[in-house]
């Protein structure tokens, strides 16, 4: 840094420092860009070989006729055997697999490659899995409605007029092509869980920090989990049966982390029956309360109904329903967005935030992040530009306050739940707040942003506490797929995985058999 870099920054920073002091001051901060020149030398000499793979190939539109898969590759661990083997698997494009080019649904990250698997990933292929593609997302996993990706919009399986929802909208999508059994999405306020509920298949956010998240791009790790998503129970269970190890730690509070052994998921699912008798369900009312607002969007009321007679199914195995009041589920979205706001800027902008093993930087995703927006900023979608604007403008207008009000409050918000769940199994309301909206291509970006928020009231609260969610296609109305989530407490994801089984061997899943407009089953052969 010269003089003159020093005394403009330092007033920039609210302490400036007079010229005729900088070159004296010159002497600190030389030492410090010593120390890095230091630590860039050792960095170079104990650097990993970076792993090669083939990159596989873009999909042609008749394997991809709904836009969800970007790369199909054929991504297998020589020799690895397990709960995995014989599914074909894919990749949310955020989820780092080495060698296969990774944009997060933009055009903006167009020249990245991951010289390492995430932990996730290792941990699918280690269990014999075979990914066979990566997904298509919401450009930066930064939007719920469907059209923000930098690449062409997902079209809902059961009508392509209609979004599929998001973040993890490929993944959810893709699950409908013959050749993909098993999917992997990220979920931060509902990414998991939404695009499930617009697309008719199962989607699961677990237990905060039971999915290793470490080596996936974060907006805020507190927050984040990595899911899976299937079309049926048994495959799911496999996919975590596979990634979750035997002991876990709740990290709800990190200076007591409590030691967890949990059992089989796979024979959980095998054990479970039809017949929920003194399972006590707990229909929250806020959750079904968008329905009643003046201004609900078209598919409100709809899929409030849809849900309560999905209840009454569950009821008729045995199952009891009460009513349940949870007033923090409506609150639940604000505070997550004032959390996310300061952290999304600074994982953006190149600060460190992975504070825990839960998340790891990557140097090399950090560096070509930054370089991407410095050339293509411009690309950005609007809802993710307004993010790094506001987070930077909080961040220097009231420091780390927000964020930090916003985690606090958080831990309050998870005992509430941990109530609610006292007197009941599970918690039951609608996932999305009404069905599938038209596609809107003449909407502007920042039209496109707002609604893409606006089916979300119920899911966010859940990824403050760390509650494990899921949600089921066991609703529909009119042709569209409606979701029902249903929450419990943490660590007991079996639960969930039981209680939608039953529904399924008792029900089926809604729109199985569904007569689509689009060519069914694909080219897509699960592979090159």
């Amino acid at each position: 840094m010269t003089p003159e870099d020093i005394s403009a920054l330092s007033a920039q920073l609210g302490f400036p420092i007079p010229d005729d002091e900088a070159t004296r001051f010159r002497d600190l901060t030389d030492y410090m860009f010593d120390t890095v020149d230091r630590f860039d030398a050792i960095a170079r000499e104990r650097a990993r070989t970076p792993v090669t793979r083939d990159p596989g190939r873009a999909p042609t539109a008749e394997e991809d006729p709904l836009h969800a898969i970007l790369r199909i590759v054929d991504v297998t661990e020589p020799g690895a055997r397990g709960t995995l083997e014989g599914l074909r698997i894919v990749m949310k494009d955020n989820i780092p697999v080495a060698g296969i080019p990774m944009t997060m649904g933009s055009d903006v990250l167009t020249d990245y490659v991951p010289s390492d698997d995430a932990e996730l990933t290792r941990r699918v292929l280690d269990a014999g899995g075979r990914i066979v593609a990566t997904t298509n997302m919401e450009a930066f996993a930064f939007s719920g409605g469907g059209e923000t990706s930098g690449h062409e919009r997902v079209e809902n399986p059961f009508d392509r007029a209609r979004t599929a929802s998001g973040s993890s909208t490929g993944s959810a999508v893709a699950l409908w092509y013959d050749g993909i059994d098993l999917a992997w999405g990220t979920d931060t306020g509902g990414s998991c869980r939404i695009p499930a509920s617009w697309s008719g298949v199962i989607g699961l956010k677990p237990t905060h920090g039971l999915v290793p998240f470490t080596g996936i791009p974060t907006s805020d790790w507190r927050f984040d989990h990595a899911g899976p998503l299937a079309r049926r129970v048994e495959i799911m269970a496999r996919g975590m049966d596979a990634v979750v190890p035997p002991v876990v730690h709740d990290d709800a509070d990190p200076l007591t982390p409590v030691r967890i052994e949990r059992g089989s998921y796979v024979e959980a699912v095998a054990a479970a029956s039809v017949d929920l008798s003194g399972v006590r369900i707990g229909l929250v009312r806020q959750g079904f309360a968008p329905a009643d607002a003046p201004d609900a969007p078209e598919g409100s009321r709809e899929t409030a109904a849809a849900v309560r007679a999905a209840a009454d199914r569950f009821a008729a195995l045995g199952a009891e329903l009460v009513e349940i009041d949870l007033p923090v589920l409506a609150e639940g979205g604000d505070v997550m967005f004032a959390a996310m706001l300061e952290s999304a800027t600074s994982a953006t902008l190149g600060w460190p935030n992975a504070y825990h093993w839960l998340s790891e930087s990557s140097p090399e995703f950090a560096g070509a992040l930054a370089r991407s927006i410095a050339e293509r900023g411009n690309r950005l979608p609007p809802n993710f530009q307004a993010v790094l604007m506001v987070g930077t403008y909080l961040n220097r207008h009231r420091g780390g306050e927000v964020g930090a009000r916003a985690h606090q409050l958080a831990e309050g918000m998870r005992a509430e739940v941990d109530a609610a769940l006292q007197d009941v199994d599970v918690l039951m309301m609608p996932t999305t707040t009404h069905t599938p909206f038209l596609a809107r291509p003449d909407l502007d970006g920042v039209d496109r942003s707002l609604r893409g928020w606006g089916m979300m009231h119920n899911v966010p609260l859940f990824n403050l506490t760390g509650h494990p969610a899921m949600s089921m296609p066991a609703a529909d109305h009119d042709g569209l797929p409606v979701g029902v989530m249903a929450v419990a407490a943490r660590h007991d994801d079996a639960r969930l995985m039981t209680l939608a089984r039953a529904y399924e061997l008792a029900h089926g899943w809604a729109l199985q058999d569904a007569r689509f407009d689009w060519a069914q089953p694909t080219a897509f052969e699960g592979g090159r």
